[in-house]
């Protein structure tokens, strides 16, 4: 039961009432984004991008009509009056209005019909492995979003202002500490991974069955369901389709969708898939009912999202006990996995090789492949690369940092959704929420003693519930940087506590 929060404030519960036709008009467009990535025919791309861009415009208006910004105006002046909760609201009202009012009515609705045109064509261009037919797109995306850079504004890099819309008070100098520390680090336990002829090296060879077999997709997906299950999802407030790319649309805290993915082939895509999305899921479902349909609702940042997702896909999901717990519902749901010992899955679902696609990559070379984007997009917004020079720079970088090399465009800088949707600034929040995902897990097994045991025994509630009260219930009250010092004590990203868990999980140090 959806249950509206009430402030002894008056002007805060005028906050919240003004609110809700933005509330609702939010509603209506993430159902529309999860309907064009699931069932929407492709000929109604230009009545949508119409439809879309309206309603980005009309939410637009709504914030920024005069007797709301006097109101949110009116309540920052009563601060120190204000509960968190209050303040959080406040806070994130006052982001949005000042990132729109200095934004032209013009750009938004520019950057609403590119995006819906574009992503067609990108589609398109990735079937046909032809990065020359995106290309307009791709520049005409960069200059709208070069644009809002320059409208919103920044102190250093005009890359910090597109940060900051994904990750409060995110900039470049916060990146630049972080990666140059991971890469090199990374690099190394790769190197050592590969010279030792590691196990998890040899398990992509060893176990070529499970990884080119085909599957059935139809027991494939009652194996997707049934782990849900195992995991104690509420079915009555969650549901899960199909689409090409995996992704999780929240329309409330009572209706949180996620997509997963079926190839035919290396099953443990797909269940991976499954996982971190419903790990992106679990933060809605896990918020204070109370903060239902007010500005607050929903995750603090991408990177503490994909913390979620991340602890559940990879420090839950691809863990011993865990692999022990799912292995006889695999042997039950894909035939040839069925003489495999839970030892060969285990090895299976942690393989590491350097490979081209993102999405596939294991948790040691992942960041690498974030390392590469992050790169393009501040040398893109820095001035220093041009659109057409981007394959070159790309396929250059994953050499160097990868050893593998794209032969086709597919493979290489047409892979992600991203740009074609004008999330720049997006890729970065992929490494600070792998990090965070460790400073989770180390804290928490230091909280729960029957950590392992109880995944092993598939009793996620002690877990479940850890989270919910150090993150979930919050929703997005505090920034994330500020969350992360309230939570665990720590300031930034720190990557330490990452290196250690891939130090220790992979080399066994």
């Amino acid at each position: 039961m959806t249950t509206n929060m009430k402030s002894e404030n008056p002007i805060i519960n005028q906050i919240l009432d003004a609110y809700k036709p933005m509330w609702s008009l939010g509603h209506a467009v993430s159902l529309m984004g999860w309907d064009f990535e699931t069932y929407m025919p492709r000929k109604g791309t230009e009545e949508r991008g119409v439809a879309d861009s309206q309603l980005l415009l009309l939410h637009k208006e709504l914030l920024l009509s005069k007797n709301f910004v006097d109101l949110v105006e009116s309540a920052k002046k009563q601060k120190e009056g204000l509960d968190d909760v209050e303040k959080g609201i406040i806070r994130v009202l006052d982001r949005g209005i000042t990132k729109q009012l200095k934004i032209p009515k013009e750009l938004t609705e520019a950057e609403s019909l590119e995006r819906i045109r574009g992503n067609m064509v990108w589609r398109q261009a990735r079937e046909k492995s032809d990065f020359k037919m995106y290309e307009p797109h791709l520049k005409n995306m960069i200059e709208i979003k070069k644009q809002i850079a320059e409208k919103i504004g920044y102190e250093k890099h005009p890359y910090d202002a597109l940060l900051d819309q994904f990750e409060e008070d995110l900039t470049v100098d916060d990146l630049d500490e972080v990666f140059g520390v991971l890469t090199p680090h990374i690099q190394k336990i790769l190197k050592k991974l590969i010279d030792s002829d590691s196990p998890f090296c040899k398990g992509s060879s060893n176990n070529s069955h499970l990884e080119k077999s085909k599957y059935d997709v139809q027991k494939v997906d009652e194996l997707n369901r049934e782990i849900l299950k195992l995991l104690q999802y509420d079915m009555e407030r969650f549901r899960m389709d199909v689409s090409t790319h995996p992704f999780t649309e929240s329309l409330g805290l009572n209706d949180v969708r996620i997509t997963t993915r079926y190839e035919g082939t290396d099953f443990k895509r797909s269940i991976s898939s499954t996982i971190h999305e419903a790990g992106h899921a679990l933060y809605h479902l896990q918020c204070d009912q109370s903060l239902s349909v007010t500005p607050v609702e929903g995750g603090s940042s991408l990177g503490l999202h994909e913390s979620q997702s991340r602890f559940w896909e990879n420090i839950v999901g691809r863990s011993r006990p865990f692999i022990q717990l799912i292995a006889p519902l695999i042997r039950k749901h894909v035939s040839f996995a069925n003489q495999s010992t839970d030892e060969e899955l285990y090895l299976y679902f942690n393989s590491v090789k350097p490979d081209y696609i993102r999405v596939d990559a294991d948790e040691v070379t992942y960041n690498l492949h974030i390392a590469i984007r992050y790169e393009i997009e501040k040398m893109i917004f820095g001035g220093e690369l041009s659109v057409s020079e981007i394959p070159q720079f790309w396929n250059d970088r994953m050499e160097q940092l990868l050893g593998v090399r794209p032969t086709q465009d597919s493979q290489g800088v047409l892979q992600d959704t991203h740009w074609s949707s004008g999330l720049f600034g997006y890729f970065p929040t992929y490494t600070l929420g792998n990090l965070i995902s460790a400073i989770i897990a180390s804290k928490m097994r230091k909280d729960l003693n029957s950590y392992e045991e109880d995944i092993r025994k598939g009793d996620f509630g002690p877990i479940k519930e850890w989270l919910r009260l150090k993150i979930h219930q919050h929703g997005s009250v505090y920034a994330p940087k500020v969350l992360l010092k309230n939570a665990f004590n720590i300031d930034g990203y720190d990557p330490n506590y990452f290196t250690t868990y891939i130090e220790s999980k992979y080399l066994g140090s």
